[in-house]
């Protein structure tokens, strides 16, 4: 969707809605996906590809039907937006104890379990005050979207019991800290696209200040 430049109905994260744009094109926002024109070609070339390839497409589909269901049924990340986020000092992480037995990693990922989805709900929330035609620009609806990724992959992780649990959670940590490692240039990119469109630049720069400096806090903590 991003590269061509095409934004899906069922992609923006707002109310259904009549939405008319500088060129002339309008089209009315709905649960129901939509297939543009120019993957056409892609759809018919998996009528013909091979179960892998297939299995591949029915796989991201599925990840993308949860990501777009969430945009409708919010109801837990209002709840942990809602929620406190706990504070850790820079001595309290740098003291922090270590224990031979390990135990020490289980209560830094008891904390990370609980933590991070409230962190990560409340820049959701920032994403959604956004003016409605700065929040559906391609580059930062996928932004977005990896937030949203990032919620429901951290909520509905189990809670960690043991040693084995904690190091697939840390696994998966790792891999939401790749999946974001762009994020900053994503932003950035977005907000040019859109720059005609900024109206209250004051808004904006509350935006990426809480964005940037949440985004700077959940790193430390992760990689801790």
């Amino acid at each position: 969707d991003k590269s061509h430049g095409w934004i899906s109905p069922w992609m923006c994260p707002f109310p259904p809605r009549l939405v008319t744009f500088p060129f002339g094109r309008a089209f009315v926002h709905s649960r129901q996906a939509e297939i543009p024109p120019q993957f056409s070609q892609f759809r018919t070339g998996l009528r013909y590809g091979s179960s892998s390839a297939i299995d591949q497409h029915h796989e991201l589909a599925r990840e993308r039907s949860k990501t777009v269901t969430s945009f409708y049924n919010q109801s837990a990340i209002d709840t942990a937006a809602e929620k406190p986020s706990v504070r850790l000092t820079p001595t309290t992480m740098l003291y922090s104890g270590r224990s031979q037995d390990g135990s020490h990693l289980l209560k830094s990922s008891r904390y990370l379990h609980h933590e991070l989805p409230v962190r990560i709900a409340h820049r959701i929330k920032g994403f959604r005050s956004l003016p409605f035609i700065i929040g559906c620009n391609p580059t930062i609806l996928h932004v977005h979207e990896l937030y949203i990724r990032a919620f429901q992959k951290l909520s509905e992780f189990p809670p960690i019991k043991d040693q084995e649990s904690e190091t697939q959670y840390c696994k998966l940590v790792r891999q939401l800290l790749d999946d974001h490692k762009d994020v900053v240039t994503l932003l950035a990119e977005g907000l040019r696209e859109c720059r005609k469109h900024i109206q209250d630049e004051k808004m904006i720069r509350s935006f990426l200040d809480k964005t940037l400096t949440s985004r700077l806090g959940i790193r430390m903590l992760a990689t801790h």
